[in-house]
């Protein structure tokens, strides 16, 4: 198998990856700012949703393009690296996939932070926009209407997150490249751990969502806030 010609490169660079992605800006800026701990404030999660709940729209987005160049800085260094590296499509593309994977689970799960990091979302929508830009901005602006609409994160995580899961199995698995090398299951373990991390950091909100209990994003009030004033 041809990842295994370069196993040690992908570990040292998914490694490298993921402690980088360890720093979370939602913390940074609120305690830097703010002068305030967004894990003390709201949900406590050190993420977007609740930096605009806490700090207002401003700050959340600024967190969420923040996160999201994180993660496609990450999949470019992947792509770059072995492309120079390798120069063969394959592992050069399976490294994009395994750099996103690193970055995501830098970011939800960082040892630097005892494992307590964001939901992973804003850093998966950066590293797809490197991967596959076109239909990852169509889910990402078919999500944001969804979220416009009824105003739950939750609900633009779990259509995001599982169309993106959905589109790129079935694009690797008809990629002829990639099918003829026998790599085809790795891109798919790869891609399958990004959708279980970000529906794991989720869980709580869908599981809300479904009883009926979820906590709305405040983008609404947010909107009425403006236009009112």
């Amino acid at each position: 198998m041809i990842i295994l010609d370069y196993w040690w490169q992908l570990l040292v660079g998914a490694l490298l990856v993921y402690f980088v992605c360890n720093t979370n800006f939602a913390i940074l800026i609120s305690k830097n700012i703010k002068h305030k701990d967004i894990r003390t404030v709201g949900s406590g999660n050190p993420g977007t949703t609740n930096m605009i709940r806490a700090f207002g729209f401003k700050w959340g987005a600024c967190t969420f393009v923040l996160d999201a160049t994180k993660g496609a800085l990450s999949v470019a260094l992947g792509l770059i690296l072995f492309g120079n590296i390798a120069d063969n499509y394959v592992i050069t593309r399976f490294a994009g996939y395994f750099f996103a994977m690193s970055a995501i689970l830098g970011h939800v799960f960082p040892v630097c932070l005892k494992f307590k990091g964001g939901k992973g979302l804003a850093t998966t929508i950066g590293a797809f926009m490197v991967l596959d830009p076109l239909w990852t901005g169509i889910f990402l602006a078919t999500g944001v209407i969804l979220l416009v609409i009824w105003d739950y994160m939750s609900v633009f995580a779990l259509f995001f997150a599982t169309s993106l899961l959905v589109k790129n199995i079935i694009a690797v698995v008809n990629d002829a490249l990639i099918s003829a090398s026998g790599v085809a299951f790795a891109f798919i373990i790869a891609i399958a751990v990004v959708w279980t991390v970000v529906i794991v950091a989720h869980r709580s909100n869908i599981k809300r969502l479904f009883t009926a209990c979820e906590n709305k994003t405040g983008i609404h009030k947010l909107f009425k806030k403006k236009n009112n004033g």
